[in-house]
């Protein structure tokens, strides 16, 4: 009897295995299309879904800004990064242009978080001087300046402006990051400034990557050369001088009159 009740445990202990075997596998399962569908920002528009999951209702107090700057998936962090300043929720997605820009929507709230912060977050993981930002094809090693040629204007850096006020911020914040060469001397700055356009979000499982799977997406902005371009572009300097480049962060208050750091700061 006794080894029968045993017998039995055993059995038990295996199908509670078995099950546990299978759901770990479907929820890995459900994490690589989450991963697959969120690149999906970065397909021609034909071989996109047909179906789009439509934008949550905009609260009230709400009030939303679009930027574009290469696989929108890779700024979504950033800005999700200060929702204690007062971001709601952010949107990975494309504007509805003839090039399909990808982009993000950013909501926030304008009693907490100013337009200015928005601006300094979005030109701290950008590179303006390039036409194409960093497509996941860039080389293993993180060669920012290889890029797939294809993919053209739909990775190209924008600041989609609602009304005047936000031109005027974007044009002057875009004009003191651009003399401070901050990317290099006397490199030209090709991000544009336009008028906003309606804008398509990805599917709901086509957001947030860097939760959704966040190991796939460590590796993909480790493939792209962002990282890694940014770790050195922004590299702590010891001086309280910038010295040939400007840099967005220093040990001590910078004394550069260029104004750069209060443009990244959002405290200009």
């Amino acid at each position: 009897m006794r080894c029968r009740r045993f017998t039995a445990i055993l059995a038990t202990v295996h199908t509670m295995r078995v099950h546990a075997m299978r759901l770990h596998a479907l929820r890995h399962e459900t994490a690589r299309r989450r991963f697959i569908l969120n690149t999906a920002s970065l397909l021609p528009a034909s071989l996109l879904p047909a179906a789009i999951t439509p934008a949550p209702a905009r609260a009230a107090d709400e009030k939303s800004a679009v930027f574009s700057g290469g696989a929108a998936c890779y700024l979504q962090p950033f800005f999700d990064e200060i929702r204690y300043k007062g971001v709601t929720r952010t949107e990975v997605g494309r504007v509805d242009d003839a090039a399909n820009t990808r982009a993000l929507r950013v909501f926030y709230n304008p009693d907490k978080c100013s337009y200015k912060a928005l601006l300094g977050v979005y030109w701290r993981h950008v590179d303006p001087t390039r036409a194409t930002q960093f497509p996941l094809d860039a080389s293993e090693e993180g060669d920012a300046h290889q890029h797939d040629r294809r993919a053209g204007d739909a990775f190209r850096t924008v600041i989609w402006v609602a009304d005047a006020e936000e031109r005027k911020l974007a044009e002057q914040s875009r004009k003191v990051m651009e003399s401070a060469e901050v990317y290099g001397k006397n490199r030209k700055f090709l991000t544009e400034i336009l008028d906003e356009k309606p804008f398509t979000p990805t599917p709901e499982d086509g957001q947030d990557l860097y939760t959704a799977d966040a190991k796939a997406y460590e590796k993909a902005i480790k493939k792209s050369g962002r990282a890694k371009f940014f770790e050195k572009t922004y590299e702590p300097v010891t001086t309280t001088a910038c010295e040939e480049r400007t840099c967005g962060y220093v040990y001590f208050p910078c004394s550069a009159e260029n104004g750069c750091m209060g443009i990244v700061s959002g405290r200009w």
